[in-house]
């Protein structure tokens, strides 16, 4: 399970299923273009119909429908509890058109036209956040207005009723981790999927249909304005994230001051991939991370294309890191990481040329150079697949990754006796950063932390 191919892809050990993970855009949609361009491209989001006439008070039908139901798709986000999608545009829908309106830059008249219409087709389809901040209300009971009708379905039937519970789906779930669905009403692949994390999410048994038990938690979830999302491992204070250039979506900086300000306390920063690859956003995240407050690490992608490559990894990665003032001994620098894993070409093959010797050859350069005994990122299975269960590493502190929401910590390898952090999750999302991103997880004190981090 790598950093870079679980941006998009991972198995989900539990349940077998493929995650799809979206990189939703954030903050005010544009809306510099023409009217005739911005309503060309009319999309029945929610299923209900294409039609999209101005709407105001008093307006009743289809096209009202499918603008309650993207009002909340669009919405939700921002912490605002779905208003009732009942084809009648009342006080509570105009109310809310206005709160849209004024997330995407828009008058806020109450009415929708043209650019209202072109603004919530884009928002509903990527949901993104904007201020104020809605407050928790009474959940409600009808979200998507296609049916009432809670017929059990499985995958291969169609019919409204599915498009209900994909409609629901994408308002249960939230939209940074979780791809929106096509509400198409055609209950496949992709929909079982969905239905087995919101049942991994909510405790159920993961069958992927979509029964009784299965459609009132989809009801209760869709209904307010919170998300199922997989539970944080318990027992664990300290929290951590892992960055690259994939937490910065079309260029966007992260906020390190206010990813510290959510309770984020460290970061690994990609340096280096391989012989010649630097992140190109590792000079300004390293630093900006340990000026914000976060004890930090640079870490490397070892890659094994050819043999014997270790030694020049690791003068690549130690010329890189050394560029950004990181020394290792400076208050708030962790330990370098070295991130050994599968290859991530998207096959999820061993590095053709690993091996313990090549490794050790990196571990053993980088901790002359900087004085510290590198951390370790991998999983068992790695070691066990692709290095022979070698208990060559037994003595180095690991970055464990493993995603699973049935575990109470990650499965050691060979030889270890403990793990110093856990990387649980690859779609976790934190107030500045724009897109998902891998959360850890310490295994101790913050205390226990700033002795690391040289504090």
């Amino acid at each position: 399970m790598g950093r870079r191919m679980l941006r998009e892809t991972f198995a989900l050990a539990a349940a077998s299923v493929t995650l799809l993970f979206g990189s939703p855009a954030v903050g005010a949609a544009q809306h510099a273009l023409p009217e005739a361009d911005m309503t060309a491209g009319a999309t029945a989001v929610c299923g209900h119909t294409t039609s999209q006439p101005e709407l105001r008070i008093g307006a009743t039908g289809a096209p009202t429908l499918e603008a309650q139901c993207e009002l909340n798709l669009a919405t939700k986000t921002s912490a605002h509890t779905p208003i009732s999608v009942d084809g009648a545009f009342g006080p509570a829908t105009e109310g809310r058109v206005k709160v849209f309106q004024r997330c995407a830059g828009l008058t806020a008249d109450g009415a929708i036209g043209p650019l209202t219409w072109a603004a919530l087709n884009t928002w509903a389809a990527e949901p993104r956040t904007c201020t104020p901040r809605g407050t928790a209300t009474a959940p409600q009971a009808a979200v998507c207005g296609h049916t009432d009708a809670r017929p059990t379905l499985r995958r291969g039937v169609d019919g409204v009723e599915v498009k209900e519970a994909q409609c629901r789906l994408n308002l249960a779930m939230e939209p940074g981790r979780h791809t929106p669905l096509v509400i198409d009403g055609d209950f496949g692949g992709g929909t079982e999927n969905r239905v087995v994390q919101f049942q991994l999410c909510a405790g159920l048994g993961a069958d992927g249909v979509v029964g009784p038990e299965t459609w009132a938690e989809l009801e209760g979830w869709s209904g307010r304005n919170a998300y199922c999302t997989p539970p944080r491992p318990g027992g664990y204070p300290v929290d951590g994230v892992d960055t690259s250039t994939y937490q910065h979506p079309g260029g966007a900086p992260i906020d390190w001051e206010a990813l510290r300000a959510s309770g984020v306390e460290f970061a690994t920063v990609k340096a280096t991939r391989g012989l010649d690859v630097t992140d190109p956003y590792l000079a300004t995240d390293l630093e900006a991370a340990r000026l914000a407050g976060l004890a930090v690490a640079p870490y490397h992608f070892y890659t094994a294309a050819t043999g014997a490559t270790g030694p020049a990894q690791a003068d690549h990665f130690i010329a890189a890191a050394r560029a950004t003032g990181y020394t290792g001994g400076r208050p708030g620098d962790l330990p370098p990481v070295l991130d050994l894993e599968r290859m991530d070409d998207g096959t999820g093959r061993c590095p053709p040329y690993a091996s313990v010797a090549d490794v050790t050859d990196w571990l053993d350069r980088v901790e002359t150079a900087f004085g510290r005994q590198p951390i370790i990122y991998t999983q068992r299975s790695f070691l066990d697949d692709c290095m022979g269960s070698t208990t060559a590493f037994s003595s180095y502190a690991l970055q464990l990754a493993d995603y699973r929401h049935s575990i109470a910590q990650p499965p050691l390898p060979n030889g270890s006796t403990t793990w110093l952090m856990w990387q649980f999750t690859a779609s976790a999302l934190y107030d500045g950063i724009r897109a998902p991103v891998n959360a850890d997880v310490f295994n101790g004190t913050r205390a226990d932390l700033d002795r690391l981090a040289n504090r």
